[in-house]
């Protein structure tokens, strides 16, 4: 059995009654994700992952949260001139600003560890930056 990390954001009830729900997968997962679901129709299972409070391995040797998926993509959008454009700021400083203040979030550890914050950021950023994308034809 294979997992490949993901976010749900979207759900839609069909006519029939069947839910279809849409996943957005992070780039450093999409090989694995094509290679388990390259055919229409392949069979899989979904589970919700809990993103909960720290256990003792989550915490740095300061007993600081450590940051996670989350927090590495927030880091890695915040430095890319085209999410920088997105959010209509001029360098990374001033998109990070803008990623903490429409999270409500003090440090992008929060995403990983703050089941709320990390709901803000799906709801907020991440989904409607990936719509902005594809609308982009950007992949």
């Amino acid at each position: 059995m294979s997992a490949i990390p993901c976010s749900s954001v979207s759900l839609k009830t069909m006519a029939d009654g069947t839910l279809r729900i849409s996943f957005d997968i992070e780039p450093a997962n999409a090989q694995d994700a094509f290679r388990l679901f390259a055919a229409p129709g392949t069979p899989a299972a979904i589970a919700a992952l809990q993103v909960g409070y720290a256990a003792a391995s989550d915490a740095n040797t300061d007993g600081q949260l450590k940051g996670g998926a989350l927090a590495k993509l927030a880091g890695m959008w915040c430095a890319d001139e085209t999410f920088q454009s997105w959010l209509d700021v001029g360098n990374e400083s001033a998109a990070a600003s803008r990623l903490y203040a429409l999270c409500e979030i003090q440090s992008r550890r929060q995403l990983d560890h703050d089941p709320a914050a990390a709901e803000r950021f799906n709801a907020r950023i991440r989904g409607p930056y990936m719509k902005w994308r594809a609308s982009k034809g950007l992949a």
